[in-house]
């Protein structure tokens, strides 16, 4: 099984917020240092994430916590005057609070409860803080999240879920994978778990349990909707903390954990899919995770030899491949309680690439899983993909050296209200096995022509490193001339501006990088050539963007062989992306990307050069490639 944990627990077939409701209220003192950080549930429990940090002159929130500054006089009458009820009907806000002496403050918790607080005592870098927080007791196991054991999304009925916090069983234990072949226990280190649901309370089976994290199985035989969920550890319950159970909300697993990236996926041998054992077109293969439905033929606690299909009406389950539907040929059980399978015949005009995207939707176009990804090759042997600057076999071939310098050349630029320009070298050693960073190796969220959900561009950000190797002086030559770049901790750069094609319009040109050669990298030249032709008419930005969730068509001119472009967006709690050859000069943003996104949020577009090899004297690898963003955060409205 593919069971989440703190740690990596086994191999390949056995490794696996709404405000709450409390029992009682925390009323204490602290005092914080400069840099200290507090969290207002937990009291005399040790380990819980926390929700507010003193920054000397300002308090701020921490994690998903929220505050608001309460106006008036502040000092205790104001303070003893704060209701539970007072604190619910405020707006709460991410942004940090000037503090006072008198100072009265409110926090919205990570784990959904509201505190007043009084600022009793300020010195420049200590200050001491009186507070309530309703709903919480003190010394008893706090949860701060409760999510899908793979997607950390929603929680489905039959599904493993996973419990975040803290007090939540022995202290210092480590998390142990039980095994569901004897019977998944009810209690585990002095801590249980119960579920309430529409006037239904269980007690579901634990695959872990420590003080921070716990899994289990949430029985089938649950009703869906909204209820509560609740921790016991020693005989002491904790806070009742929101769950909301769906009938089905798949999670695929994902090899790094994440809950997106490259998603967990076997052959009919149990091997796992990789970019160096790709899945071809046509083949039977095995996605891994949780989170199908009810399962009521199999048991919620106990291994099962002969698993059962999983179907949920209101549901019914269509995997996209590279956006193609693909042949399910079973969905259940996997015999593990919790864990389920979903069997597929990759269709065979998938696209090949090393993150095709994947996705389970239902009929009306809804997601009902995370996007993840798959390697996939047309003939077999290690993927291949356009958007990253070496394949996967070179870099099993650096692997096998034992070492690995590498180093990337970039010409970037971003509009909008941030807008800048830059020249970026960067060389430096690299741990084995070799995994390109994001930026020069360019790896793709999702492969050319593919989208994802809830995704970040790994293209949106410059990554430095802490030790750069000796190149010598390096000058930079371009449209705007010839200068000398800076050499700092994280490599050699320059600010770049309208003089050099990279501001608006978008012109580009030829830029030329030049190094007299140092301790570690000899001398060289280079030439990056990046011509911006590519216009986008019918994206306004005049007005918010109107962006049709049922699918978007985006048109442009001047597209490029040697290009791609990066349509992205999010409106807060949801977010896609896709990446499109720009010789295209159309491209529909799917129904299955836009779905999850609804109101008001932010639209970008980039352009970017497909990363390209060049041979530098002392690496063993280098790229060079260059990226603008003619639309940086504009407003768009997706309905």
């Amino acid at each position: 099984m593919f069971l989440r944990k703190e740690v990596c627990l086994a191999g390949l077939l056995l490794a696996f917020f709404v405000p709450t409701s409390g029992f009682a209220d925390i009323t204490g003192s602290i005092t914080l240092g400069a840099g200290n950080a507090f969290n207002l549930d937990a009291g005399s429990t040790p380990g819980c994430t926390p929700d507010i940090v003193f920054a000397g002159g300002e308090i701020g929130p921490y994690g998903t916590a929220l505050l608001y500054a309460v106006p008036g006089t502040g000092g205790s009458a104001e303070y003893d005057s704060l209701t539970l009820a007072d604190l619910k009907t405020q707006t709460y806000q991410a942004t940090p609070i000037t503090i006072n002496l008198n100072t009265v403050f409110a926090v919205r918790t990570i784990a959904g409860d509201y505190a007043k607080v009084l600022v009793t005592a300020a010195l420049p870098n200590t200050i001491t803080l009186q507070y309530t927080t309703y709903g919480a007791t003190a010394g008893a196991p706090v949860i701060q999240r409760t999510v899908n054991n793979y997607s950390y999304s929603h929680v489905a009925q039959g599904s493993l879920f996973t419990i975040f916090g803290c007090g939540m069983a022995t202290p210092g234990v480590q998390a142990v994978l039980q095994d569901s072949t004897k019977g998944l226990p009810q209690t585990l280190n002095g801590a249980s778990v119960s579920v309430t649901v529409g006037g239904v309370t269980t007690h579901p089976a634990i695959y872990y349990a420590t003080a921070t994290q716990m899994a289990a199985v949430l029985p089938s035989s649950i009703p869906t909707g909204a209820g509560t969920v609740m921790v016991t550890y020693n005989n002491t319950a904790g806070s009742a903390a929101a769950i909301d159970v769906w009938p089905a909300a798949f999670g695929f697993d994902s090899i790094d954990e994440s809950g997106s990236g490259t998603g967990v996926a076997t052959d009919l041998n149990y091997r796992l899919i990789t970019s160096t054992n790709p899945a071809m077109p046509g083949q039977v293969v095995t996605f891994w995770g949780s989170g199908l439905g009810a399962d009521p033929q199999d048991s919620d606690t106990t291994y099962t030899a002969t698993p059962h299909g999983i179907s949920v009406p209101q549901f019914p389950m269509q995997m996209l491949i590279g956006g193609i539907p693909a042949t399910i040929l079973y969905q259940g059980g996997s015999g593990y309680p919790g864990l389920n399978q979903i069997n597929v015949q990759i269709p065979q005009n998938a696209p090949p690439g090393c993150a095709v995207s994947v996705v389970a939707q239902n009929a009306d176009y809804q997601v009902v899983s995370n996007s993840v990804t798959l390697p996939i090759s047309a003939s077999g042997g290690t993927c291949t993909d356009p958007l990253m600057g070496i394949t996967a076999a070179e870099a099993a071939a650096l692997t096998a050296k034992g070492s690995a310098n590498v180093g990337y050349l970039a010409v970037t630029q971003t509009n909008g209200v941030f807008a800048a320009g830059l020249a970026l070298a960067q060389f430096f050693p690299w741990g084995i096995p070799f995994n390109p960073p994001p930026l020069g190796y360019t790896v793709p969220t999702v492969s050319l022509g593919g989208c994802a959900g809830n995704a970040i561009s790994t293209i949106a950000s410059v990554i430095t490193f802490p030790r750069s190797l000796d190149a010598g002086v390096m000058t930079f030559d371009g449209p705007g001339g010839s200068r000398s770049m800076t050499a700092g901790v994280g490599g050699y750069s320059l600010a770049l501006g309208v003089q050099d094609g990279l501001w608006n319009p978008l012109t580009g040109g030829a830029y030329t990088f030049s190094a007299a050669g140092g301790a570690n990298v000899n001398a060289f030249t280079a030439t990056l050539n990046f011509p911006i032709g590519e216009s986008f008419p019918s994206l306004s930005t005049g007005a918010p963007i109107t962006i049709s969730r049922t699918g978007q068509t985006v048109t442009w001119t001047g597209g490029s062989n040697s290009h791609y472009i990066v349509f992205s967006g999010t409106n807060g709690s949801a977010s896609f992306i896709c990446y499109v050859p720009a010789a295209a000069g159309t491209f529909t943003i799917p129904p299955v990307a836009l779905a999850p996104l609804s109101g008001s949020g932010l639209l970008n577009v980039v352009v970017a050069m497909y990363p390209q090899t060049v041979t530098i004297p002392g690496l063993d690898a280098a790229y060079m490639f260059g990226y603008a963003t003619p639309l940086s955060l504009v407003a768009a409205t997706y309905q």
